[in-house]
């Protein structure tokens, strides 16, 4: 607090940041939730990152929020290598794997905790495409958390209804990024034997304003609604990198767009590492020393290591990194096939699993250039349109014909790379 950066908001108030740097905040409202005089409040930057600004008529100086901040405390959060083990999985459920980005154990983890009575948080769309943290307590729901979302949730007070459902006894189980399974357990600042979390190998973040831009560039371009968003679509591609989709409500009905342009933009956008936030390129998340009792990931390049078909439809890595994550895994094994792998293998086409990721000299302009002219921004990221519409195409033809399809799938792992 003693280094905070003061800002003035408007004529009445002044408020300054917890953190003296951008970097040194990952957004997770862990700060914001625990104030109980209400003296902080997450708000947006230009580049649409939200971050913590206390008014300081407000705060009383007591030194809460930098007690649960996760950045100042990320190595008493972190689970202890040595008790680390790997795996590969599939959710046995055809259904289910077909909804997944990659072998289904997020669902299977969740199961468990529903069938207990418990509540399972996630990162869920609401109506308007934004990306907010959400708790559910049925099976029916729990569609609105599957699938890969890249750009960042907003937690709002899930921390704070997490604690109170922790407090009356029921089982939670809580998936985001490292940073955020952080900010959990350093709010709750204790461990509760009721509570599962599952951390995600990050890329990194990016703010909702590219993506804001993607879907008003896709109703535009159909002349409807966007009123579903699939990074991950496994009917585009099987299980792939980059396979988006987009339903739009038009006014002869809802259309379903299996590949456009304007969304590969956006995963290529993402991949160029420009768009993520600044805590990002110093995550201190970005290591095998992981936050959650369970670590989540795909298993791209597991053919190498293990004789698995299952016809390129996905297979999840998986790290126990705690007692109660082993003891949920052994719970769910007649659910999902599994077999033991190794760290290192995960962490050859993972390296998010051990580094950063770096930051490109284009970060520096992304989000200037994204306000000046974002169609000339995104419009630079689209691939060769030729060859990716005639692979998409040529997969649409063959994809019942086995030796054409294993051809295409090569084709498709080297373009993911």
């Amino acid at each position: 607090m003693k280094q905070a950066i003061y800002s003035k908001i408007d004529n009445n108030m002044f408020f300054k940041n917890i953190s003296p740097s951008k970097s040194d905040c990952c957004g997770c409202s862990a700060c914001e939730q625990i104030c109980r005089n209400h003296a902080i409040t997450m708000q947006e930057d230009e580049e649409g990152f939200l971050y913590p600004i206390v008014d300081s008529l407000l705060c009383i100086e007591c030194s809460a929020c930098e007690k649960v901040c996760p950045m100042l405390h990320s190595d008493s959060v972190k689970n202890r290598i040595e008790d680390t083990k790997a795996y590969a999985a599939i959710n046995r459920n055809e259904e289910t794997l077909q909804q997944s980005s990659s072998g289904g154990i997020f669902s299977a983890i969740s199961i468990s905790i529903l069938e207990r009575g418990g509540v399972v948080y996630g990162a869920a769309f609401d109506n308007n495409l934004q990306l907010y943290h959400i708790g559910v307590e049925d099976i029916r729901s729990l569609n609105k958390l599957r699938g890969s979302k890249y750009l960042q949730s907003q937690n709002r007070n899930v921390y704070s209804e997490i604690k109170e459902q922790l407090k009356a006894g029921r089982w939670v189980y809580y998936t985001g990024t490292g940073c955020q399974v952080a900010g959990l357990k350093c709010f709750l600042r204790r461990p509760y034997s009721t509570l599962i979390t599952s951390d995600l190998i990050c890329h990194g973040t990016p703010s909702h304003k590219v993506f804001d831009f993607i879907v008003s560039q896709m109703e535009h371009k159909y002349k409807g609604k966007v009123i579903k968003y699939s990074f991950r679509d496994k009917s585009i591609n099987g299980w792939s990198c980059n396979s988006s989709s987009s339903n739009i409500q038009r006014k002869d009905g809802i259309k379903h767009i299996g590949y456009d342009p304007v969304m590969n933009s956006y995963f290529n956008a993402f991949i160029s590492n420009a768009m993520n936030r600044k805590t990002c390129y110093h995550c201190p998340f970005a290591t095998v020393e992981r936050t959650g009792d369970i670590t989540l990931a795909d298993y791209w390049g597991v053919k190498k290591y293990h004789a698995i078909n299952n016809n390129y439809n996905g297979v999840s890595a998986i790290l126990v990194n705690t007692e109660n994550g082993e003891k949920l895994l052994d719970e769910i094994k007649e659910k999902i096939t599994i077999i033991k792998t190794n760290i290192e293998w995960i962490a050859d086409e993972n390296k998010n699993l051990t580094e950063k990721t770096t930051q490109p000299i284009s970060r520096d302009t992304f989000y200037q250039k994204l306000s000046n002219n974002p169609t000339a921004l995104m419009n630079s990221f689209q691939r060769n349109k030729l060859k990716s519409y005639t692979i998409y195409h040529i997969k649409r033809i063959c994809k019942h014909n086995a030796c054409l399809f294993g051809i295409l799938m090569k084709i498709r792992d080297l373009l993911c790379k």
